[in-house]
């Protein structure tokens, strides 16, 4: 009798698969586009940009020839087009900022990531960005990539 239970939970599970239900429960890739930064968050990010990055960077889009690279430009957005957030947030994590490389706590570096998200256009959610770079390393950085 207590045997047939197991046997039922499978058959009930592998019909409801069977026929398309459970779709909620498996999950999608994120995506930019979906809102994956709040504004709080790159508010934050903003507020450390300034601090931290701005001398180097200048304005998230200002085109200033003798800045390091810019943030939020065309060429910027080209060259990560095919990378994931993952990637990002490893290279800010590690190299940046430049003259205290390794210096800002994940959180920063995810705070900073959310600010460029919205320098690039990307739209702002209820979600909170991780700041674990595996969970990032699958969230490719243009939108349907």
């Amino acid at each position: 009798m207590f045997a047939s239970r197991p046997v039922a939970t499978l058959a009930v599970v592998g019909v409801l698969v069977a026929i398309g239900l459970p779709r909620w429960s498996v999950a999608q890739t994120p995506s930019v586009a979906d809102g994956i930064y709040t504004s709080e968050q790159a508010d934050r990010g903003a507020e450390l940009y300034d601090g931290q990055c701005i001398a180097c960077h200048g304005s998230i889009n200002q085109l200033i020839p003798e800045m390091a690279t810019l943030l939020a430009d065309h060429t910027f957005r080209a060259r990560w087009e095919q990378r994931s957030l993952g990637e990002l947030f490893d290279l800010i994590q590690v190299e940046m900022p430049q003259d205290s490389p390794g210096s800002l706590a994940d959180s920063e570096v995810a705070d900073v990531l959310a600010f460029i998200l919205r320098g690039n256009r990307r739209p702002e959610g209820q979600l909170v960005l991780s700041s674990d770079s595996a969970v990032l390393a699958e969230i490719p950085f243009a939108p349907g990539s």
